[in-house]
């Protein structure tokens, strides 16, 4: 009986999450963007035009996610460290 218990509790605590906490990007202007960040993110993304930007925590690392639209109207997204690093590119 004990093992079903335990079993159970296991379940739920899978299906739930086990208490993950959601993380909510803040958003920030881009011209409120750290020197360096947007240069960095048109030289990874040339031709797309960002039109918004997020503070976002990258591998536990502060950081940037600046998101904009290729020629095409694909949304494209790069990841910028907080001295202007490329951390990831979508």
């Amino acid at each position: 009986m004990r093992s079903k218990a335990a079993i159970l509790a296991c379940l739920l605590m899978t299906a739930w999450g086990c208490g993950e906490e959601v993380v909510r990007l803040e958003p920030v202007p881009l011209d409120q963007l750290p020197p360096g960040s947007m240069e960095a993110a048109t030289k990874a993304l040339p031709g797309v035009k960002f039109s918004e930007a997020r503070k976002a925590k990258f591998n536990g690392q502060d950081a940037f996610e600046i998101r904009g639209k290729d020629k095409r109207g694909k949304i494209r997204e790069v990841e910028v460290s907080t001295e202007g690093q490329i951390l990831e590119i979508e």
